[in-house]
């Protein structure tokens, strides 16, 4: 949308969007009803109710290695908000996590990061790296506080599954550091959002909320 919200500036919606859309919902709402000294009225219900009427009637599986990082990072996200707040809706954190491992078992079997750097797109395979740096916490998060979490144990199986691709993580940023694989045409005309997306996957801290 336009900085004054009156019109659209992308006439179309990706496949995420609406999740992205909710999860951010939901932790505005939270940052405005912890606001010190007030009451704030939950005043994002009816946006809230909107994307996750989309996010029930829409897939979340993708091979695409950018949406496969941001399924990671909004996972990480709803598991924050179900402690401080409560489930964004009952499903969803499990419906993330599988939608993930569905999309990187098959990145896995069709041997994605075995290809030469002029077939590869960096910020897209960085925005992988970057939601892998978040699954480590899954387990504490989820394990330090049972009963709080649908299907607690069905959540841990997924996380211990997820973090078997954590060494991808390193293997992606190993390959865009390397400054033969920087001089490809894919890197130079995307220089700017794969400079970005490195920096970010080598410090995602402040990204991802640590």
């Amino acid at each position: 949308m336009s900085v004054d919200l009156t019109r659209p500036m992308v006439p179309s919606m990706g496949q995420h969007d609406p999740l992205d859309g909710l999860v951010t919902y939901h932790e505005l709402q939270l940052a405005a009803a912890r606001a010190p000294g007030q009451f704030i009225k939950p005043v994002l219900v009816q946006e809230i109710g909107d994307m996750t009427g989309i996010c029930r009637s829409t897939g979340l599986a993708t091979d695409d290695p950018l949406g496969i990082g941001g399924l990671l990072s909004d996972a990480l996200r709803i598991t924050r908000l179900t402690i401080l707040w409560n489930p964004v809706y009952p499903g969803l954190l499990e419906n993330v996590l599988d939608s993930a491992l569905r999309g990187l078992e098959a990145m896995n079997k069709a041997g994605s990061f075995s290809h030469p750097a002029r077939y590869r797109l960096a910020f897209r395979e960085l925005g992988l790296s970057t939601g892998l740096a978040g699954v480590g916490q899954l387990p504490g998060l989820i394990g330090e506080n049972p009963g709080l979490f649908e299907r607690e144990r069905y959540l841990q199986q997924q996380v211990q599954a997820l973090l078997e691709y954590v060494p991808l993580r390193e293997r992606i940023e190993q390959f865009w550091l390397d400054g033969h694989n920087r001089e490809t045409v894919n890197w130079t005309e995307h220089r700017a959002i794969n400079t970005v997306m490195l920096a970010t996957s080598l410090a995602p801290d402040t990204f991802l909320g640590v």
